[in-house]
């Protein structure tokens, strides 16, 4: 009888953990850099992060806004009249394309989303929500 092995493709040694951790603090630091806090070359770095990415296990790079940046930060919920993959999907698009919505997510219940919205003022959000919410007919 032959056993066969498959070995895990998302195994991480402890240089991975590590770059990880790294990047995961600061990803704008430079691979040379990185390599001297783990003990790897500069390419061994640039390597193990290009694999990190194409497998998938960093699946984004984003930049992170100082909350205190704006001046109010809101928690909303929101509900659909018209239930619909296309109504959502059509949402989840606006939901990327609008930097004040900050954490947007889809939950089961009374209410469809609850985002996390900052922006300079009450007043603000008022207008801005007549423009994002309210000119939409899918939203209740």
């Amino acid at each position: 009888m032959v056993k066969t092995v498959i070995s895990n493709p998302h195994r991480l040694d402890d240089f991975d953990k590590n770059i990880l951790s790294i990047v995961q603090d600061d990803n704008q630091l430079s691979h040379s850099e990185i390599g001297k806090r783990v003990g790897l070359s500069t390419s061994a770095v640039r390597r193990r992060l290009s694999h990190l990415r194409i497998s998938g296990i960093i699946f984004k790079d984003v930049s992170l806004v100082k909350p205190d940046h704006f001046s109010v930060t809101l928690i909303v919920t929101l509900s659909f009249g018209v239930e619909s993959i296309k109504a959502y999907d059509a949402f989840d698009q606006l939901v990327l394309e609008s930097p004040e919505i900050q954490q947007s997510y889809h939950v089961a219940g009374s209410n469809d989303y609850i985002l996390i919205i900052h922006g300079p003022s009450l007043i603000w959000y008022e207008e801005w929500a007549k423009h994002m919410f309210m000119s939409n007919p899918a939203i209740r």
